[in-house]
């Protein structure tokens, strides 16, 4: 089939935590015109760190989303050649995520793919490199079950096995926020000492946006606004063990994701521990993360430039980013 330029495409991304669908087309240099972006939060992969298992009830959760999914794709008229589906660190453990799969595919028409954490790694770069004004960062992406890193030049691709969800299974609820951060810190040996020294660098996902949020005292969540902040390296790990200190409620009153607030202490000690390893010269938030990669693969000619607008035009000046 002929792509013409103006043609919509899709991309699915099923994390630990959340389900992310982005309906958007290619236009002129390269951009992406943002047509549909949803998010559900099914955190399928609620219990995974105890059981190794995929739960009934988080498989149902992330189905119900897949199927309202599928029927925005019908009601959108999308075929099948224009959409991508793909799973993460969930779907590359579970050791039921065969079953889940399939069961998605019957319900759903949905084909998931599993991404190797390398492809991750990868489309996630691609999705900032979309985004960057002819420049270069070093990624750093923390999702629900693992957190990837990209060089600058993005050569070097790694993931580590620690995220939000699995980290907040393994420490947060039983109180010991010390033995988690040490335990990010332990994990982010993964990644090479000085790996991003002297780079712009790209935090990427949920909890950078929040983190955004927080850091610049918003009123309320707002991660169009808080698209292409920049970050002081301390901010995750201040803002880490503030959150973790406070009740659920209390955390529910800030600029936050209500969904994220009992995993986002877990979420920026991965982020912290990272960029403390890494030492990049400065950080910026970003939320395009994973699902922007596969839509730009899908949509964009191979050789065309990629969009020129990162940080973004709207929202707050340069300088107040």
């Amino acid at each position: 089939m002929q792509r013409g330029e103006r043609e919509a495409f899709a991309a699915l991304d099923l994390g630990t935590n959340t389900l992310l669908l982005l309906v958007a087309r290619a236009g002129e240099g390269g951009a992406l015109e943002v047509l549909e972006d949803h998010c559900r939060t099914p955190r399928l992969g609620e219990g995974l760190a105890r059981s190794g298992a995929i739960s009934p009830a988080a498989a149902e959760r992330a189905l119900e989303a897949l199927e309202f999914f599928a029927v925005r794709l019908r009601a959108l008229g999308l075929p099948r050649e224009r959409t991508r589906a793909v799973g993460t660190a969930v779907l590359r453990r579970a050791s039921n995520a065969a079953e889940f799969l399939e069961r998605a595919r019957a319900r759903t028409g949905l084909a998931i793919e599993v991404l190797s954490e390398e492809e991750e790694a990868r489309l996630g770069h691609l999705a900032v490199a979309g985004e960057l004004r002819g420049g270069r960062a070093a990624i750093v992406d923390v999702g629900g079950g693992s957190t990837e890193f990209t060089s600058a030049d993005g050569k070097l691709r790694l993931s580590i096995p620690i995220g939000a969800v699995v980290l907040s299974e393994r420490f947060e609820s039983a109180g010991d926020f010390a033995a988690l951060e040490a335990e990010a810190r332990r994990a982010a040996q993964g990644f090479p000492a000085h790996g991003a020294a002297g780079e712009a660098c790209v935090l990427l996902g949920g909890t950078s946006v929040n983190l955004a949020c927080l850091e610049r005292g918003f009123e309320r969540f707002d991660p169009e606004r808080a698209e292409g902040s920049r970050l002081a390296l301390e901010a995750a790990g201040r803002w880490a063990a503030r959150l973790a200190a406070l009740p659920l409620a209390r955390r529910l009153e800030l600029p936050l994701e209500p969904e994220r607030a009992a995993i986002l202490p877990a979420g920026l000690a991965c982020a912290a521990a990272a960029l403390e390893r890494l030492e990049p010269a400065s950080v910026r938030a970003s939320g395009r993360g994973l699902r922007f990669g596969v839509l730009r693969e899908l949509a964009c000619p191979i050789g065309t430039p990629p969009e020129a607008d990162f940080p973004p035009k709207s929202g707050a000046s340069a300088d107040e980013r």
